[in-house]
């Protein structure tokens, strides 16, 4: 059994915990029902006045009640607490918890969390294996950006090690991936990432692999990726793209540009 570790930071809610928010909503509730209680003890009133201080009053609370919806439709299912060690999930609808080592973590899948972010992708999903369930960090968690850098970080450092010694042992990687279209799609549709149909990438020491083609190592001399809204593309020595994949497209991408690379600058021998 792994130790949790020291406690590091908790990520609970961020925008969504607001009391901005909540005393926003209860002073307009209240500035409706200020309206509507003036209505009742103005003894006359011109009528154009009345339907005015009517509508006023419906639209103060209507807003209101709208502000309290949306906190509490954008607000997280799960929040976190960091230890030294791994990740304490905590599930907000029935407060269980359940801990995740660091070297668990299999799949790390970064996205953007809406359609108004630019180029920012702001949001980060994880599981153990492709059987169990996606656990998002989206920016309404606190601390979501430093959250996010520690749990690649992490993946680097634990996962990292352990596939350079598989590939050493003429062992392979699996990287799961989707088609950009397939991608956005589920992205739009799917909030719990359900019913991703994920194609199969595998690196060896020697080759990579797809459904649709294999990369001998010895060929990728280059590889590049601009940043994450990028293709990754590798190179062979003419600087002729051999592979090319979307960033936003590779489950953990940033570990796969690292072997990548690790790969290039020392080729890995197979222990026989």
């Amino acid at each position: 059994m792994i130790e949790e570790g020291r406690l590091l930071s908790r990520h609970g809610f961020a925008k969504t915990n607001s009391w901005i928010t909540i005393v926003i909503s209860a002073l307009l509730m209240l500035a409706g029902a200020v309206l509507f209680l003036f209505l009742l003890t103005a003894e006359r009133a011109e009528d154009d006045r009345v339907q005015f201080t009517l509508l006023a009053g419906m639209a103060c609370v209507v807003l209101g009640i709208t502000l309290i919806f949306l906190r509490h439709l954008i607000k997280p299912k799960q929040i976190y607490q960091l230890h030294e060690n791994g990740i304490l999930v905590i599930n907000q609808h029935d407060q269980k918890d359940h801990f995740i080592p660091f070297e668990k973590i299999s799949d790390i899948y970064r996205y953007r969390s809406g359609n108004y972010t630019g180029k920012l992708i702001n949001a980060l999903a994880f599981r153990t294996d492709i059987y169990s369930a996606w656990n998002k960090i989206s920016p309404n968690v606190a601390g979501s950006a430093r959250l996010i850098e520690v749990i690649i970080n992490q993946q680097l450092i634990h996962r990292g090690a352990a596939a350079l010694t598989m590939l050493a042992n003429d062992g392979h990687v699996s990287f799961f991936y989707l088609s950009p279209s397939r991608s956005l799609l589920k992205r739009v549709l799917s909030r719990n990432f359900l019913m991703m149909k994920e194609k199969q990438l595998r690196l060896s020491a020697l080759s990579l692999s797809t459904d649709d083609q294999m990369i001998p190592i010895d060929e990728v001399h280059h590889i590049v990726y601009g940043g994450p809204g990028d293709p990754i593309e590798l190179l062979d020595a003419q600087d002729r793209v051999i592979f090319s994949i979307p960033y936003m497209s590779l489950f953990s991408a940033d570990l796969f540009i690292a072997l990548i690379e690790h790969m290039i600058q020392s080729r890995i021998p197979i222990r026989t």
